[in-house]
């Protein structure tokens, strides 16, 4: 027989404040010893713990899958995961919206909001502090007359029908049936992909001692006095694909689409590089042309009788890699910056390797001819 295949798209670390027990690297750890071929880290309103999962991740030969939990405006927590670039930069605007307008860990983000930002994302439906469940429940504090077939409507809207994954959870209480029959009831009628997934709060059972001391310290008690605050058990760690399959034996095809979606999930922080900002040009202009034409200038004043063959060769090739590199707008910034300096009598001089480079000379950025000291611009 196979063995069968699972990957947690659920999993929030020690960087979810008081709410994860498991450092990333012990998440990545655990899952890579399970066999797993990729995991999503989702920390609540940030991505805190995604640099050291991904370093953590491709140690162990691990995928590592980039999500968060977005808590919304009526309190309910939408777990979202990042597909590709585009949506690794509107995951940031959600987070940086939420949290530049409120105090401190009481940023949210808008119902409203989402649309505008759903691109490249993928929405799950959460667990029982998600908008699905919370609406079963009847307890959003605000809209509570909202069920939960509005709020699946509105996640289709917002994310596509592509977009929205109805998850499903199996900690061992008989409450979780009665809210995954009607879940599956709802993705039937939708049409929508069913997701299996943990709601992972620590790599291992014994997680669990330190995630109630996590939840004592949340609500400001101790464990003797707790109560319903605790978890009733300690089943929210990594399961491997083997136990998942046991306890989704019924609806494989949620297993299936852990698989499946994890492989559509292309986003590495790898992506990301570097894009140093444009400078503004006029109609018709380019930032490599505009280089150029300032380069130019500079040179006729700093070789007045005439630019040497050897100075103009140099600049030749230092601007061709200029712009391959695409570091127009960087050079033609900083010249501006010094030019502005220099009109104000402001003190300012390009300094290290920067000699080096005979654009950085003709600009008047710097002051040294790297011709006559025949130093290497590609060190700079």
């Amino acid at each position: 027989m196979s063995r069968p295949r699972y990957v947690e798209l659920h999993a929030r670390s020690a960087f979810s404040f008081l709410r994860g027990a498991s450092l990333p690297e012990v998440l990545a750890a655990t899952a890579a010893e399970l066999e797993m071929p990729a995991m999503a880290v989702c920390d609540r309103m940030g991505l805190y713990g995604t640099p050291r999962f991904r370093s953590a991740a491709r140690e162990q030969g691990l995928k590592d899958l980039v999500g968060a939990e977005l808590v919304l405006e009526d309190s309910t927590v939408l777990p979202v995961l990042v597909a590709d670039r585009t949506g690794y930069q509107n995951l940031c605007q959600l987070l940086t919206r939420a949290h530049l307008r409120a105090a401190k860990g009481e940023g949210s983000v808008r119902w409203n909001e989402l649309p505008e930002f759903a691109q490249g994302l993928v929405a799950l439906t959460g667990s029982e502090d998600g908008p699905l469940i919370q609406a079963l429940l009847d307890r959003p504090k605000t809209n509570p007359r909202v069920g939960p077939e509005e709020r699946l409507q509105r996640l289709v809207h917002a994310f596509g029908s592509d977009g929205v994954y109805v998850e499903l959870q199996r900690h061992c209480r008989p409450e979780e049936e009665r809210w995954n029959r009607r879940l599956i009831d709802l993705a039937r009628v939708q049409r929508l992909p069913l997701l299996a997934t943990n709601g992972v709060e620590y790599a291992t059972p014994e997680g669990r001692r330190v995630a109630d001391v996590f939840t004592c310290l949340r609500h400001h008690t101790h464990l003797d006095l707790a109560g319903l605050h605790l978890a009733v058990n300690a089943e929210r760690y990594l399961k491997s694909p083997a136990q998942m399959a046991v306890q989704f034996a019924d609806l494989p095809e949620a297993l299936t689409n852990s698989v499946t979606l994890s492989e559509r999930l292309t986003f590495q922080l790898t992506d990301l590089g570097y894009e140093f900002p444009a400078y503004p040009v006029g109609p018709g202009e380019t930032m490599p042309g505009v280089l150029r034409d300032w380069t130019d200038r500079g040179a006729r004043k700093r070789y007045p009788e005439g630019i040497p063959a050897k100075v103009t060769a140099l600049l030749q090739k230092e601007l061709s890699l200029i712009e391959q590199l695409r570091f127009d707008g960087y050079f033609l910034i900083v010249a501006d910056l010094v030019r502005y300096c220099r009109e104000h009598d402001i003190l300012a001089q390009g300094r290290g390797s920067a000699a080096n480079s005979a654009v950085c000379f003709c600009l008047g950025i710097t002051a040294v001819d790297p011709v006559k000291f025949n130093v290497l611009f590609v060190r700079f």
